[in-house]
């Protein structure tokens, strides 16, 4: 198969498309579209390298590409659902709008893609590395990211409703306005990320880590974060109505106008916390230690130390 790298136009009169790597035509008026996919298949499984290739609007739904050289390829449109793209060289490729939910990328290199609004919804993304991966307002719904490195991840905006990312690297990631409702996210960690105005309800961060991280105006109302660390994070405005802090670490954490009503907090650790403001009729706060907390505007009793 020749992969034309320059992007020759379609020849059907009319269409502007770019043609197909080692077609004449956009895969709208592709003759043999299956003679296609075979030839597609073949030259991948040989491992030949095919970056940049040109598959724009292509069906290769339920193939399987394991391991396939992809490097910058352009996938834009394309149908990816249930393919098999473990193991497989994705960098710098362009899925802006893909298909491929139910798709198998475990392990998969996919570094600086581009995933703008595609569909990821139940996709396998285990071990793949994900760095500065942009999945800006895309769908990834029940998808699997345990043990994803997604540091400097752009996920603004995204649908990641019963995602997973249990021990995944999200260093860095932005989610900023994310949809995470029911997210596993236990051990994840997340120092230094964004989720402002994210919402996280019912999300389980069990021993997660936030350190640093900027939370402002979370919703994550019956969320756990029981023995997770968030010293030093921002959490403003935070709708945090009975969730869980039990043996949290939120030394020096931002906390201000935080509502915390009915939160389980036993044994928090809020030592330089700022908690000016905070909302916490109900909360239980046996054994919690607020050792140089500011507390102004807190009209509840607290544990003395």
């Amino acid at each position: 198969m020749t992969v034309n790298l320059v992007g020759a136009p379609c020849n059907h009169p009319g269409c502007d498309a770019l043609s197909l790597s080692g077609a004449a035509c956009c895969w709208v008026h592709l003759g043999d579209r299956e003679a296609f996919r075979r030839d597609l298949r073949l030259d991948l499984a040989s491992g030949a390298d095919r970056g940049r290739a040109r598959l724009a609007g292509a069906n290769l739904g339920g193939e399987n590409l394991e391991g396939a050289m992809l490097a910058g390829a352009n996938l834009e449109g394309a149908d990816l659902g249930r393919t098999n793209l473990s193991r497989a060289l994705l960098y710098g490729a362009r899925l802006v709008q893909a298909d491929a939910g139910g798709a198998d990328f475990t392990e998969a290199y996919m570094g600086r893609v581009r995933a703008q609004r595609a569909y990821l919804a139940g996709a396998r993304l285990v071990g793949a590395s994900l760095n500065q991966v942009r999945f800006i307002r895309a769908v990834l719904d029940g998808a699997d990211l345990s043990r994803a490195d997604c540091t400097e991840a752009f996920l603004m905006g995204a649908a990641m409703d019963k995602a997973r990312i249990e021990s995944a690297d999200l260093t860095r990631a932005d989610a900023t306005g994310a949809y995470m409702k029911k997210i596993f996210a236990r051990r994840a960690n997340l120092a230094g990320a964004v989720l402002r105005r994210a919402l996280v309800s019912d999300g389980d961060f069990h021993g997660a880590r936030l350190e640093g991280a900027d939370l402002s105006g979370l919703v994550a109302i019956n969320a756990d974060f029981t023995l997770a660390s968030l010293n030093g994070a921002r959490l403003p405005g935070a709708r945090l109505r009975r969730a869980m802090f039990e043996r949290t670490e939120l030394a020096d954490a931002d906390l201000r106008g935080a509502d915390l009503r009915g939160a389980l907090m036993e044994g928090a650790w809020l030592e330089g916390a700022d908690l000016t403001g905070a909302k916490l009729e109900g909360a239980r706060l046996q054994g919690a230690n607020f050792d140089g907390a500011r507390l102004e505007g807190i009209d509840v009793p607290l544990p003395r130390a």
